[in-house]
């Protein structure tokens, strides 16, 4: 049973947010889904994106990639064969500007650094960019934040969003949260809420490592902690972060004050590993709602 308490009243949540959302560089909405999903979408295709030659009587448009030759008295524009993407301003604007309406065989003279310019163009491809499609998806080999393999377009889209969601609630939830830890000070924390979450992570970072490496991390010489985390040994390791230990019961309590959910029973951070981590997320719906009422 979780022995610190909190010892105040209560928080004002909702003056910390009008403040929060009084600032000029206050992150007031969500992430556009439409958005997102015009992301989502060129990420997957982004592999399998191809060039084609258009025909000659189709004209050079921005984004086209163009080979070219160009003569000219400055060095720079001499060059008997050169092939860039139109638009991109990484050889010269002012020819990449020039060669713009321009079909393959064209020649002309334009002016670039006060120079003139003599320009052949003598192909352009244009990208062909396809449909995304699941198995484009699937290829890309990555997983959400569930850690759940992503297959589909539809999936990745949603990932995509989640993720530009979460950066959001985390930054808001950041900023109205931050003031009131420094106006609650909690300096008083039982000495056995520390044990009990340092007891929790030893066994959780032992379970971890036996599981995924095959590490017993007790056996682990001096030279293998020292060069893992800087430690002589595991339970140095587990001492050695007891001021986060002291930070985490400080979250929960102020946590679980602002969503009104009492810190026992499941809910006890001292029994449970995760409480926090449920908190947080409890927390960043907290934000949401007040992101959605905002945008209203």
């Amino acid at each position: 049973m979780l022995k610190t308490v909190f010892p105040y009243e209560g928080i004002d949540y909702n003056t910390y947010v009008k403040a929060y959302l009084g600032k000029e560089d206050a992150l007031r909405s969500l992430p556009d889904r439409e958005e997102c999903r015009a992301l989502a979408r060129k990420n997957i295709v982004k592999g399998h994106i191809t060039l084609r030659k258009v025909p000659a009587e189709e004209p050079v448009q921005q984004g086209d990639t163009v080979t070219f030759s160009c003569e000219s008295g400055l060095l720079k524009y001499n060059r008997p064969k050169l092939t860039l993407s139109v638009g991109r301003g990484l050889f010269s604007r002012a020819v990449e500007d020039a060669l713009i309406g321009r079909t393959a065989g064209d020649t002309f003279v334009t002016e670039a650094d006060q120079c003139p310019v003599r320009v052949s163009v003598f192909e352009i491809r244009r990208k062909e960019v396809p449909e995304p499609t699941d198995e484009m998806a699937a290829e890309m080999g990555v997983k959400n934040m569930k850690q759940e393999p992503v297959t589909t377009v539809a999936g990745y889209e949603e990932m995509i969003y989640q993720q530009k969601r979460m950066e959001i609630l985390q930054t808001v939830n950041y900023y109205v949260t931050e003031p009131i830890f420094r106006d609650y000070p909690i300096d008083s924390i039982a000495e056995e809420d520390i044990q009990a979450l340092g007891a929790l992570e030893e066994q959780m970072f032992y379970e971890m490592f036996l599981r995924d490496e095959g590490i017993d991390l007790y056996k682990e010489s001096k030279e293998a902690m020292q060069e893992r985390w800087g430690c002589d040994s595991f339970r140095d390791f587990i001492k050695m972060r007891e001021d986060w230990y002291r930070i985490k019961i400080r979250q929960c309590l102020i946590y679980g004050q602002i969503l009104g959910i009492p810190l026992t029973g499941e809910m006890d951070p001292t029994k449970r590993y995760e409480v926090l981590s449920e908190l947080s997320l409890k927390m960043f719906d907290k934000t949401e709602e007040v992101l959605r009422r905002q945008a209203l």
